[in-house]
């Protein structure tokens, strides 16, 4: 996910989480105003390391399922009912935490495909 974006807003979090390699009170406190819950699930997502990448997918451990983001989207119920896909901004909390865990190197990499994990869950 591109830290650059047509909003100054969203930009400045994600640039300063990549310069600062860390959440930031500033950034979690923007991220939260634009995002309000879904900013704080994301970063509780984070912090817990619930987010992985494997070879074939990222995948963000849920509480009751796990969610595939690709290319800005989610394969979540919020994703494909509640957002606008007209507004670029609106994000599950799925795909924040991935954008969140790039920037402060807190993605778990896994040398496997998911498609082979997912067999096993």
């Amino acid at each position: 996910m591109p830290t650059e974006t047509d909003s100054d807003a969203e930009t400045a979090w994600r640039r300063e989480l990549a310069e600062a390699g860390e959440l930031t009170p500033n950034a979690v406190d923007t991220l939260i105003k634009l995002h309000d819950g879904r900013g704080a699930r994301a970063i509780e997502a984070v912090s817990e390391g619930r987010i992985k990448r494997y070879r074939d997918f990222t995948v963000v451990v849920g509480h009751e399922d796990e969610y595939v983001v690709e290319d800005g989207g989610c394969t979540c119920k919020d994703s494909a009912y509640n957002l606008d896909p007209e507004d670029p901004h609106e994000r599950c909390w799925h795909v924040l935490a991935v954008a969140i865990a790039e920037r402060i190197g807190e993605v778990d990499y896994h040398e496997m495909w998911y498609s082979e994990v997912r067999e096993f869950i």
